[in-house]
């Protein structure tokens, strides 16, 4: 048996073989992908490597047509696989975080989302539509916070010859132009958070901003979880890992407890589905 994992964000996907090759390749959502913008974003080696088992998590996948999207678009180019299992990022998140104990289970990548976990199924989760409507204190939440602040003149001197230095392509028409145009992904408004991580210390807005988001995750997810201040609360992605000083802080304002942050749920998953680690490729 050739078996593959693959955890999969708005940004990158983790790809696991049963050996312990774990492979970092671009993110897959089939809300905002084309069955060939799927197919173009699997790994060469992914591809060559005679896969006969698949286990996808992957963000998106919620519903029945972009399981189906997924899906298809696999079987086009693995013709190998004898079984490929499409499930939701969140329960991916939940076999990783909580492993069989009870817990809550956040996501903060690019997107947002969150679940409570009974340890062997998901007991609820809250509706998460994507950047348009919702990833509260996401990549995606944090990018528009930025731009917004950027927008309405509220950056400091010191910090708008820092915006000019780090992005001299980007002034304001050209970013307007930008956003409200077909290219537009999520991906690219989760590409400013860089920029906030690395002025945190320097420019007291930016944490400011970043507690605004988490806090709007907590009341828009985690409060609506009777269980929230009982439970611990675990988080995984990019966003919870390299903010978590201040994740921490927005829930010590409601009362509430951080429990693990894992950056790439990959390497719980790993256990979940008995594989040992062995190497990484960028």
């Amino acid at each position: 048996m050739n078996l593959w994992i693959a955890d999969a964000g708005g940004t990158k996907t983790s790809w696991l073989s049963s050996e312990g090759l774990l492979i970092e390749g671009s993110g897959i959502n089939p809300n905002t992908m084309s069955e060939n913008e799927i197919i173009d974003s699997i790994p060469q080696v992914v591809l060559e490597s005679n896969l006969t088992e698949l286990h996808f998590y992957g963000a998106g996948c919620s519903s029945e047509s972009s399981v189906q999207k997924v899906n298809h678009a696999f079987h086009k180019v693995l013709p190998l696989a004898k079984r490929i299992e499409i499930n939701h990022d969140i329960l991916g998140a939940c076999r990783a975080l909580c492993g069989s104990q009870p817990g809550i289970a956040g996501i903060l990548g690019t997107g947002s989302n969150s679940a409570l976990f009974d340890g062997q199924n998901i007991l609820k989760t809250v509706a998460s539509p994507g950047f348009l409507f919702a990833d509260e204190g996401g990549g995606t939440w944090l990018g528009k916070r930025l731009l917004l602040a950027y927008f309405r003149s509220d950056f400091s001197p010191a910090l708008q010859r820092e915006w000019a230095l780090t992005y001299p392509e980007w002034d304001t028409e050209r970013l307007i132009r930008f956003a409200y145009g077909p290219e537009l992904k999520g991906a690219w408004l989760a590409s400013f958070v860089p920029f906030m991580h690395r002025h945190m210390d320097s420019f007291p807005e930016m944490k400011s901003w970043v507690i605004e988001g988490f806090s709007l995750f907590i009341d828009q997810h985690l409060m609506r979880y009777t269980e929230a201040k009982q439970l611990p609360i675990h988080f995984t992605g990019s966003v919870a890992y390299f903010f978590q000083a201040q994740l921490s802080e927005a829930l010590k304002l409601k009362g509430m407890k951080l429990g693990r942050i894992v950056r790439r749920p990959i390497e719980g998953l790993a256990a979940f589905h008995g594989i040992n680690l062995k190497s990484t490729h960028a």
